[in-house]
């Protein structure tokens, strides 16, 4: 296994992570700073700027704990980082492939066939083999999302050739 570059050893600052921090931290806010300029609400769903103004609140808090462990390195749990071997790239190749399929086949098949069965790949590529929780857990997603999405936030979502859901 090959570690990755940017880590430090000893206890000085951690370059990498106080660059990369910070790059996540100024786009955040550049992305607040417009996402301000949308409706967060509209006739009660939410507008252009709910989704914008979530992210940038995820990626300038990513990065301000980025910025703590590469200043404060006492802070983090230091762990050698390595690659993936061949077992792990074919997990996120299998994840990706099942995203992309899902990605062409929400139109024509619908949000919950589709979400099911990407879940049901995920399941399977973390490594669960029993059959109770390949059958369950997507399909509890699934309808998690289903009443987040359509029935909470009223979103439109794809229902695809079954017609319903």
């Amino acid at each position: 296994m090959v570690p990755l570059l940017g880590k430090t050893s000893g206890k000085g600052m951690n370059k990498a992570e106080t660059v990369a921090g910070s790059v996540f931290v100024i786009i955040g806010i550049f992305i607040v700073l417009e996402a301000v300029k949308f409706p967060y609400f509209v006739e009660g769903v939410p507008g252009p700027g709910f989704l914008p103004l979530w992210v940038s609140g995820g990626m300038i808090s990513t990065g301000l704990v980025l910025v703590a462990k590469g200043v404060w390195p006492h802070l983090a749990v230091h762990e050698e980082i390595t690659w993936p071997e061949a077992a792990g790239w074919r997990r996120v190749g299998l994840m990706l492939g099942a995203l992309a399929v899902s990605l062409l086949m929400l139109n024509v098949l619908g949000f919950m066939v589709v979400t099911t069965l990407f879940m049901a790949v995920v399941v399977f590529g973390l490594g669960i083999r029993s059959w109770w929780m390949l059958a369950t857990v997507p399909l509890a997603a699934a309808v998690g999302l289903y009443v987040l999405f359509a029935v909470w936030l009223r979103v439109p979502l794809p229902k695809g050739i079954l017609g319903f859901f």
